[in-house]
């Protein structure tokens, strides 16, 4: 029973304590996460023992499963009251002060250059995701529920970043306030599959038929291919999709080259690059390859690594929805590692895992 006036019972908590009925509380707020389990960072199996609880403790357990302020910041949306009869702790923190209190030690360190070592290949670059410094005000100025292009402009400087990675989660947001434009902010990720497979394929088959080529050889080259694509990936989410900005029309071009994603990581609708865009670099990486000399187009090597580029780039937008949509159990662990990885990205530390189909790269250049 809930009583809306005295809080929520907790002998009523302690009943939603399944996948299909999940409730938690923390600091004695009360959250109905049972849509978000399957999302969660860290799987759903690690939530299991503790749903219908009070999970303070755990929330803040570095050796389980430590928690950033960006992951505090989340719960908002899912706060269904309070837990009757809870009295602030006098003898120690609450989560959110907890949290607060280590990010801000964190950067102490990093600024006094106690982090030198662990940072070097990043180039003690700021992660957005662990600075909680952006102005209340700002904070307060930006409304989620309205168009978010003309909004852009409130965020000067680097706010802007600290402020998409401040407020990480979000279901969905508005883009535009012209309706008709909206419509084309949103498409199914499955698109993919329509418009890459006949490319991969008929690439794939135009390289075998050249004059000196064959099946064996062309395979060969298209594995070469698809590994080159961990690489162009990491090197396109590292240093495209998290240059820095703090000009308006930077902020208004990261916005929607990777903004929308950080902003809102479970909105199955934009979760793949728009339609126009991959065919716009479809076409362009054609004209490329077409203009490969005679000499390789008749081994029929630019073909066969078109497709297996290609092939990369279709696996990394499935990867990528199953890292934020599904919950597979029967995958290999390193999925779920991998997985994991990626989902500390957008709610840990955005300054580290940035391969998505491999983190090859991430060891390469330290950044795991």
């Amino acid at each position: 029973m809930i009583d809306s006036d005295q809080g929520i019972l907790s002998s009523e908590v302690k009943k939603h304590n399944e996948k299909s009925d999940a409730w938690v509380v923390i600091d004695g707020q009360v959250y109905d996460i049972t849509s978000f389990i399957y999302d969660h960072p860290g799987g759903s199996d690690i939530l299991v023992e503790h749903l219908g609880k009070d999970i303070s403790d755990v929330f803040i357990d570095g050796q389980l499963h430590e928690h950033s302020l960006v992951a505090y910041n989340m719960l908002k949306q899912y706060s269904i009251g309070q837990l009757a009869g809870y009295r602030k702790p006098t003898s120690k923190p609450t989560v959110l002060e907890y949290i607060k209190n280590q990010q801000k030690l964190k950067q102490e360190k990093q600024k006094d250059g106690a982090d030198i070592k662990n940072n070097n290949n990043n180039n003690n670059k700021i992660s957005y995701t662990s600075d909680n410094s952006i102005d209340d005000k700002i904070l307060n100025s930006i409304d989620v529920n309205k168009a978010m292009v003309p909004q852009l402009r409130l965020l000067e400087g680097k706010n802007y970043l600290k402020w998409i990675h401040s407020q990480t989660g979000l279901n969905k947001i508005i883009i535009f306030d012209n309706s008709f434009l909206e419509l084309f902010t949103r498409w199914p990720w499955w698109y993919i599959f329509i418009l890459w497979i006949p490319i991969i394929s008929a690439c794939f088959i135009y390289s075998i038929v050249q004059e000196k080529s064959s099946v064996l050889f062309s395979t060969i080259i298209f594995f070469i291919g698809l590994f080159m694509w961990s690489l162009i990936e990491y090197i396109l989410h590292r240093f495209a999709f998290h240059l820095e900005t703090s000009s308006y029309w930077g902020n208004f071009f990261h916005f929607f080259i990777h903004g929308i994603h950080h902003l809102t990581p479970m909105d199955h609708t934009r979760l793949t690059f728009p339609p126009i865009f991959s065919v716009l670099i479809g076409l362009g990486a054609y004209k490329l390859f077409s203009n490969f000399p005679d000499n390789l187009q008749i081994t029929g090597i630019p073909w066969a690594l078109y497709s297996g580029i290609a092939c990369g780039y279709m696996l990394y937008d499935t990867f990528h929805y199953y890292f934020h949509h599904a919950d597979i159990e029967w995958l290999p662990t390193i999925f779920k590692t991998i997985k994991t990885n990626h989902l500390n990205h957008h709610f840990k530390d955005d300054n580290r895992n940035y391969g998505v189909t491999s983190p090859i790269f991430d060891y390469v250049f330290g950044t795991i």
